[in-house]
């Protein structure tokens, strides 16, 4: 099959969007409307779909299956979806802020409270990797991460940055340098890499207070090992400021604990509750905490239903 992945370019959907794709299988190609002004304000809503329309990247031939995600995919996956006559399937991945039916299929984590007939919903989010993944990149990075003898265990550490709800600020960081100090100190050795997001200080902080030897720290030069750092952790700190990279920490199959942050929002204290009420995570408080965990990863089962409800769309088609 053909499909089209359209986003606003924003990394988030991007990952939603690619890893769906990537499951299904078949031709991808990838999209990013870039809306300016005034349809970027008027997305999700139809008026923009004008926008998409006037698009040279929107034209025929029009694939077999769209996957949208961002409010301002939303217009032109309807407008791709009126133009070709119905002919292509809709996907959207997250909320598109309008009525689901506009679409043949909505995914939308579950503490986005989107509810209709054409609606699935998962604790965690879709995403691009697999378990194999992570252990060809860890058996790739190994010698260069880990070194081969500690007293402890090997912890990644994912730490994102101020976002919208989260101001993740400096006190905080230090709180959390402090946490992982104690641990190196206690033996494990620390995997650690930062995010886009994350202020330059926080680098320095970590290199401030953790003792030498007692951890490797991704300085953004080179390959990313961010896969790597999954397959060869034995246990898992992530910050709350992202529901994606707690979703992928939950991929190894090992215990993952979820370092508090101030602020927030109702969806994502919503999305933290549901996750540790099904002991997918435990909070981080200093210390290491081991329970019984296994390999989460919802894009298999959101692809199925992609799939199944696309067969269901092309026998309605040919029916009619």
């Amino acid at each position: 099959m053909n499909i089209w992945g359209i986003t606003g370019g924003r990394r988030g959907n991007n990952v939603l969007v690619e890893g769906v794709a990537q499951a299904l299988g078949g031709t991808y190609r990838s999209v990013h409307t870039n809306l300016r002004a005034p349809w970027k304000w008027l997305a999700p809503h139809r008026l923009a779909e004008v926008a998409a329309m006037a698009d040279a990247n929107i034209a025929p031939p029009f694939p077999d299956i769209v996957i949208a995600s961002a409010r301002q995919a939303v217009p032109h996956a309807r407008y791709i979806k009126r133009a070709s006559g119905g002919r292509v399937f809709t996907a959207f991945l997250q909320n598109p802020l309008i009525n689901p039916s506009h679409f043949d299929f909505i995914w939308a984590p579950a503490h986005d409270q989107v509810s209709g007939a054409n609606v699935m919903k998962t604790l965690l989010s879709p995403h691009a990797m697999t378990p194999k993944d992570l252990y060809k990149a860890a058996d790739e990075f190994r010698g260069q991460l880990a070194p081969k003898k500690i007293a402890g265990k090997l912890v990644s550490v994912l730490i994102g940055g101020p976002n919208a709800v989260y101001p993740f600020g400096p006190d905080e960081m230090a709180a959390l340098a402090d946490g992982l100090a104690a641990l190196a100190k206690q033996g494990h050795y620390l995997l650690l890499t930062l995010s886009r997001r994350s202020p330059d200080s926080y680098q320095a902080l970590l290199r401030q207070k953790l003792p030498e030897g007692s951890y490797y720290l991704w300085d953004n030069e080179g390959a990313n090992p961010y896969r790597a750092l999954l397959g060869l952790a034995e246990q898992i700190i992530v910050t709350a400021d992202s529901v994606n990279m707690v979703g992928e920490a939950c991929l190894p199959g090992v215990p993952v604990q979820v370092f508090a942050l101030k602020g927030g929002s109702a969806k994502f204290r919503r999305f933290h509750s549901a996750i540790e009420a099904a002991n997918f995570v435990r909070p981080f408080t200093r210390s290491l905490e081991a329970w019984p965990v296994q390999s989460q990863n919802a894009t298999p089962e959101i692809a199925e239903a992609i799939a199944k409800a696309y067969a269901r769309h092309l026998s309605k088609e040919t029916s009619e």
